[in-house]
């Protein structure tokens, strides 16, 4: 099964979602605000992305003939890959505020829908310009990047037509005349105080060494550059969209979950009452949105991890375990059960834990994930507001799911790792913190979850958890046991419980799972 760009453009929503500029004031700021600090967290991992593709330098740009191999090939194809998803996204958010040309300069939204489209704009050819750079001139490379790539969700031309907008000239001249734009809403954002604010800065200063970045490039492969009139050319839409190929298929990508606002399709009452009932502490689970990019550099149709804790009303049978008692012992809390011992190992994470709500002021706490926020403590309205959801229970002992659960306390806090780097524990990816969690020891048989190579970069993509399930089989040796699996088609807006073998057979979808529609 290709992705084929046909397929995509039928795809997308046939009805726009409201542009954000139907919003004023401070719920309109509040967006913008949080939009802005997404394209920040994107672009640091599209640095980060585009460093290890350079440092792979040599990778790509071997003598055109010469033979990949396995692994070889891999790092290629995970790295256009991982950088075609960045790229997609960063475009949804710039296409989200592109219409802010139709408002008036002196309006507070013209000058903030100006600062994510442009700071988006100029990492977009910053670092596409880079990385189509180090492809020139082999025709062996550029067909393997032209291929489909459904593990990642790319379609089959993408690479030619990608590279054909990074270096247009059109899109050379959306630069220049972007650039001076910024005289034009620099007194609207000063009258408002933005400067004041972190991302703002940041943003400021990101697009003008992007766009320096960017026009050295275009410079040196010799591409004319025309500013012509401003105005004219900043609200010309033949030049609206720069990455990927077609506007629309940048819109139902991003961070905007643009076909539905935000609103999931497993309702609180479905998970309340399908869900919970079925879960035990130290179960791993496994979510997807479909119109969010979450862990946007990483392969597959699952995109997220995450660590059930339950309630401690819920470890009774856990505590009461001889191996967890014994365990319990060997602590220098000198515990009786694991609530009393985390409760004094990690007194504010407990209190949080026990009475505190999360990030979105949702309680009680259940669950344990990293996301954008961090290690986070998390309630159902966040942790199983998703799509689709699946949940393996480990097959091992209660003393390791107890062990499991107060690694999972040590880590929560944590900044997210957008760098995915699993051999550093400062940061942690969402499915780093299961893979830790569940890590072997010399005292723990763990979990073996292998990682793979994405973009140079050891992981472990949340589809591979559902992978190494499926290749387990049904074994006496395998790892994880069923537990539930919630589909969804989306077309009719509805969830239902399905079965062991569609949930080992859901990490072959693809990766934006467009069919479904």
């Amino acid at each position: 099964m290709h992705l084929l760009l046909s397929t995509l453009l039928a795809a997308a929503p046939t009805t726009p979602p409201p542009s954000v500029f139907a919003l004023e004031g401070q719920p309109f700021l509040s967006v913008a605000r949080s939009d802005l600090t997404t394209l920040r967290r994107f672009v640091v991992g599209l640095e980060a992305l585009s460093a290890r593709a350079q440092a792979n330098r040599a990778l790509f740009t071997s003598a055109s003939g010469s033979v990949l191999t396995p692994e070889q090939k891999r790092t290629v194809l995970s790295t256009w890959g991982a950088l075609f998803a960045y790229f997609s996204s960063i475009e949804g958010l710039r296409q989200k505020y592109w219409s802010f040309v139709k408002l008036l300069p002196t309006d507070a939204r013209h000058a903030w829908g100006y600062l994510i489209t442009h700071t988006a704009l100029t990492a977009l050819l910053a670092h596409g310009m880079g990385f189509a750079d180090l492809t020139l001139g082999n025709a062996q490379l550029e067909t393997l990047l032209d291929e489909a790539n459904e593990e990642f969700g790319v379609p089959a031309g993408a690479f030619a037509a990608f590279k054909l907008k990074a270096i247009h000239v059109a899109t050379s001249t959306q630069l220049v005349t972007g650039d001076a734009w910024a005289l034009t809403v620099t007194p609207t954002m000063k009258r408002a105080k933005a400067f004041d604010e972190a991302d703002v800065k940041w943003a400021w200063s990101e697009m003008k060494a992007d766009s320096k970045r960017a026009k050295g490039a275009l410079v040196k492969k010799g591409v004319k550059l025309f500013a012509g009139n401003a105005t004219d050319i900043l609200k010309d839409t033949t030049m609206q969209t720069v990455f990927p190929v077609q506007k629309s298929f940048a819109e139902w990508m991003g961070d905007t979950r643009v076909a539905r606002n935000g609103k999931p399709l497993l309702s609180a009452s479905f998970v309340e009452r399908e869900v919970l009932p079925k879960l035990q502490p130290g179960d791993v689970v496994v979510t997807r949105q479909n119109w969010f990019l979450s862990n946007i550099g990483l392969p597959g149709f699952w995109p997220h991890a995450e660590l059930y804790v339950g309630r401690p009303d819920e470890w009774t049978a856990l505590e009461r375990d001889d191996g967890v008692q014994a365990w319990l012992k060997t602590q220098p809390e000198r515990a009786a059960t694991l609530a009393a011992l985390l409760e004094r190992r990690y007194p504010q994470k407990w209190k949080t834990y026990v009475g505190g709500t999360d990030f979105q002021g949702h309680g009680p706490i259940r669950v344990i994930e990293s996301i954008s926020e961090g290690v986070s403590f998390t309630a159902i309205e966040h942790a199983f507001g998703v799509d689709y959801l699946g949940v393996l229970r480990p097959r091992r002992p209660p003393v390791e799911k107890a062990r499991a659960i107060e690694r999972a306390f040590l880590y929560q806090g944590r900044p997210y790792d957008f760098d995915f780097d699993f051999f550093s524990d400062a940061t942690l990816v969402c499915t780093e913190l299961v893979y830790k969690a569940y890590q072997a020891d010399a005292d723990m048989k763990g979990l073996d979850l292998p990682l793979v190579d994405v973009a140079g970069r050891r992981t472990l993509p949340a589809n591979d958890i559902v992978k190494r399930y499926d290749a387990e089989g049904d074994g006496p040796n395998r790892q994880f046991d069923f537990v539930l699996f919630v589909d969804a088609v989306e077309a009719e807006d509805r969830v239902f419980s399905s079965d062991a073998k569609t949930l080992k057979a859901s990490h072959r979808r693809l990766k934006w799972d467009i069919a479904q529609r």
